[in-house]
């Protein structure tokens, strides 16, 4: 059978008290027929589902109108049971007041998400290990892994139903005894992330600073770019492709990366396919997946955006991931041909130091800072009965709500979470310099577990039937299990 919660006959507008459960194949129920346009109705025999509709009491159907869901076989790309669980999953997000906002706000958030964060700046030096042409292929190659990830989570969302839903609430669902996962990925990405953000800070602010001076990033024409997290960071990114092609097309002498030289630069090499070694190429592999991991951040979309069939978040999901793509390739490509072999970690630090190289680097550092705070907010609040978390907006960290955890956490427990975040981070960003080294371990630990482990373990569960999708979705999960060991060795020993 099937249970979903009473609406009343407006639609989405109001939730009624309980819920309707009705038999699949009853001569009595029609789910989801044709009621002219787009709608679909769910007819509920009012003498089975006593209390069920209006209040009548005549034994008659009554049809309880689901507006404004364009469902049907051919939109959605799946059948009639598929339809069912999107049906339930529909009213759950309404009777949160939820699944309100439009398929390209869930474009945007997820784009920005894998825009928004340090993996941009790491990723042209991970592409130097690898060459252009088969860096470009491994940018491919992650980028569909990631995106099949997502498109599992947003499978499993639908299956299970639960809203608002998280990935904490879908692994209670399907997996309660791996929920220690999220909560150990959650506090590995943002103690990595948070070390890379200060990272960033020293590599950039300190030049900028000493450039410009205080009031000059404080008074500049920039000073309000970057206040908007979730703007301010995909225009940065953006504009950051954009100063990289400049610095290789070279139209002015403001835009000349080294000087009257040939570029690359330094005589280095610039080949398809590089000459490091098969140990260095696979300690880039974990730059790559966390520069492409937005996972956390397809059930918050899925929440928000209505109408969330099947085909729809794939193309919300492959237009965000193409469009990252793009930006990761434009810019890896150029900053690798500007530069070969030797280019940077960070790759804006390697870019002459003029007043249009400066004003970009203000912003990253910037955003790193506001981003921080969220972060330091999230890892203080993860642990087993806490509020989870989902990564929203460059990186940054927004609460679900599960129990009263917060209220039965003492002032002190925060204050000393937030103390070991910040230390730790410090301390660790003093002693690495690197940010690809930083990149790597997140890479390998907490984006890999986000990416590959947790889909695939989420999907399997809701989905116990036999399929082929289920099959690439172990292959995922076993992925997973085999890249973070075999990259976090390589990244240590190296």
């Amino acid at each position: 059978g099937l249970c979903i919660p009473k609406l009343s006959r407006s639609g989405f507008s109001r939730p009624l008290a309980d819920s309707v459960c009705v038999a699949a194949g009853r001569s009595d129920v029609a789910m989801l027929q044709p009621s002219g346009g787009d709608a679909r109705e769910v007819l509920v025999d009012a003498a089975a589902a006593p209390g069920a509709g209006a209040g009548r009491r005549d034994g008659q159907s009554q049809a309880l109108q689901v507006q404004a869901v364009p469902w049907s076989p051919i939109d959605t790309g799946c059948g009639a049971g598929e339809m069912a669980e999107l049906a339930a999953f529909e009213a759950a997000k309404a009777s949160h007041n939820l699944g309100r906002s439009r398929a390209i706000d869930g474009v945007l958030v997820l784009a920005n998400t894998l825009l928004g964060g340090s993996g941009m700046l790491g990723i042209p030096h991970a592409f130097a290990s690898a060459g252009w042409l088969l860096g470009t292929l491994l940018l491919m190659m992650f980028g569909l892994l990631s995106a099949f990830g997502s498109h599992l989570l947003q499978c499993s969302a639908r299956k299970i139903g639960h809203a608002p839903c998280s990935f904490y609430t879908a692994a209670e669902a399907v997996a309660p005894n791996w929920t220690w996962l999220i909560d150990g990925a959650v506090a590995i990405k943002c103690f990595g992330v948070a070390t890379s953000y200060l990272l960033i800070v020293g590599d950039l602010a300190p030049p900028a600073l000493q450039h410009f001076g205080w009031e000059g990033i404080r008074q500049g024409p920039w000073n309000g770019w970057g206040r908007d997290l979730e703007r301010g960071s995909i225009f940065i990114v953006l504009w950051t492709v954009v100063l990289l092609v400049l610095f290789f097309f070279r139209p002015g002498e403001l835009f000349e990366p080294c000087g009257q030289d040939p570029i690359p630069c330094e005589g280095a090499n610039f080949a398809p396919v590089g000459g490091a070694s098969a140990v260095t190429l696979i300690k880039a592999f974990p730059v790559f997946i966390f520069g492409f991991t937005c996972q956390q951040n397809v059930f918050s979309v899925c929440n928000e955006v209505r109408n969330t069939t099947r085909r729809r978040m794939d193309l919300v999901i492959v237009t965000a991931y193409s469009l990252a793509f793009i930006c990761f390739a434009g810019a890896a490509f150029f900053g690798y041909a500007t530069y070969g072999d030797k280019v940077d970690s960070n790759v804006l630090k390697h870019y002459p130091q003029n007043n249009v190289v400066h004003a970009t680097r203000i912003h990253p550092a910037r955003l790193s800072l506001l981003a921080l705070v969220d972060f330091v907010r999230g890892f203080r609040c993860c642990g087993a009965s806490g509020p989870r978390l989902e990564n929203n907006s460059a990186d940054s960290v927004a609460f679900v709500q599960g129990e009263a955890w917060s209220a039965r956490r003492s002032g002190a427990a925060f204050v000393a979470a937030t103390l070991a975040l910040l230390g730790f981070s410090f301390l660790i960003s003093l002693i690495v310099t690197d940010l690809g080294k930083i990149l790597g371990v997140v890479g390998a630990t907490g984006s890999t577990t986000v990416s590959y482990i947790l889909p695939g373990l989420v999907y399997s569960q809701a989905h116990p039937e036999s399929s082929l999708e289920r099959k690439f979705a172990l292959c995922q999960l076993a992925l997973g299990c085999v890249i973070m060991p075999v990259c976090l060795t390589l990244v240590f020993i190296g």
